[in-house]
């Protein structure tokens, strides 16, 4: 079954609004995220100005280098950038990208540097939002819808040949919603791979050219290919996925509500074994958030105090391993494994988590970026 639609530059569609149970299950897997706004939503489409000016072409004509791609709110719109790994203070802006106020634009950039791929909120309601895929030219500084009633908070998952991506979209057959997993053309085709009935469905990545995801349904949370399973992960929730470079393992983060330190990382490879997480990367008593595969082939968890006062975690991704306050949570590592994204949080743990910002750790230096809080991906050039 196929279906085809053509992406056209910031004209305003009927986006399709995602259901209530897959908002509040985003909502209760996310964690350490700000309320969403209530009052009234801004509908229209706002152009940003400046875009496919000068700072396109300033990163275009960039020194080689590591480069983190970036964002940045401003009420209703998203100013996305790249900063060079160390030079933190010096951000190029590229493009920016409409949404809803109150809401955070996710999104990831692909193997070859070129493109980003975003869900940014631009219908619905605040209790089911629903997000347009939208596709930004680092090179030329543009920003183009391609689809609209995606999916909120997913990150789009590229295919190898940077040729599409993969995304999904919730919609209700009957009395029961289902899951289309879609793969999006740069050119705005779309082709349906699978439907499935769940209560969310998240690609982690690719083996043997066949798409990995995370259902999350009655049974719990279940690694599978192309909808079909490949191993069971939790009975419940998971979230915070990472697949190894090999694509021979998946870490996580297992949310067990109701104790003390609800959130474990595991990694479970795929002949279907699951194992706990190298112990090494928390203390007890911590809970851990994010995942991310350093150059040693090992996952790094971000270790989060139980209470304020606890004993200060170690590990790769630790802040207080580098003797600072609060605590971290891993994003990605770059390419050549010197530099590591994070979100710091200055706070004593998920009680009091404090103020976040998005720190990129080189070594024993850590840098904040300022003004900046979300993250893409990494581009070498």
């Amino acid at each position: 079954m196929t279906a085809i639609h053509h992406g056209k530059r910031w004209k305003s569609r009927q986006a399709q609004p995602a259901t209530g149970r897959l908002g509040r299950l985003i909502l209760f897997v996310t964690g350490l995220v700000g309320v969403l706004a209530l009052g009234p939503i801004a509908w229209g489409i706002v152009t940003g100005a400046g875009a496919g000016s000068g700072a396109a072409s300033a990163f275009a004509s960039a020194p080689p280098g590591t480069y983190a791609v970036v964002g940045r709110t401003e009420g209703s719109v998203d100013i996305i950038g790249v900063v060079r790994a160390d030079q933190p203070d010096n951000v190029i802006e590229v493009a920016r990208v409409p949404h809803i106020d109150g809401f955070t634009t996710t999104g990831s950039v692909d193997d070859r540097g070129r493109y980003v791929a975003l869900a940014a909120v631009d219908g619905g309601t605040p209790l089911a939002p629903a997000a347009s895929l939208v596709l930004v030219d680092l090179e030329r500084g543009t920003a183009e819808r391609l689809l609209a009633g995606i999916e909120p908070s997913q990150t789009p998952l590229w295919k190898a040949d940077s040729s599409g991506v993969i995304v999904t979209r919730a919609r209700q057959d009957g009395d029961r919603q289902v899951i289309d997993v879609l793969e999006v053309a740069l050119d705005g085709a779309v082709r349906l791979r699978w439907t499935q009935d769940a209560l969310g469905v998240y690609p982690v990545g690719w083996r043997e050219g066949r798409v990995l995801s995370v259902a999350i349904d009655a049974r719990g949370s279940t690694l599978q290919a192309e909808g079909q399973d490949v191993a069971r992960l939790s009975s419940g929730f998971t979230r915070d996925w990472a697949l190894s470079p090999d694509g021979r393992a998946l870490a996580f983060i297992e949310v067990t509500p109701g104790t003390e330190a609800g959130y474990t990382p595991r990694v479970v490879r795929l002949d279907g074994e699951a194992t706990g997480s190298t112990q090494a990367l928390t203390a007890s008593g911590a809970a851990t958030l994010g995942a991310a595969w350093g150059p040693n082939g090992v996952p790094a968890f971000g270790a989060v105090p139980r209470a304020a006062g606890a004993a200060a975690p170690s590990g790769d991704a630790s802040a207080q391993a580098l003797r600072a306050a609060g605590f971290d949570v891993p994003l990605a590592y770059s390419p050549d494994g010197e530099a590591l994204a994070v979100v710091h949080w200055d706070g004593t743990g998920f009680e009091a988590p404090g103020t976040p910002t998005l720190q990129l750790v080189r070594g024993s230096e850590r840098a904040e970026i300022p003004g900046y809080r979300g993250f893409y991906g990494w581009v070498r050039r």
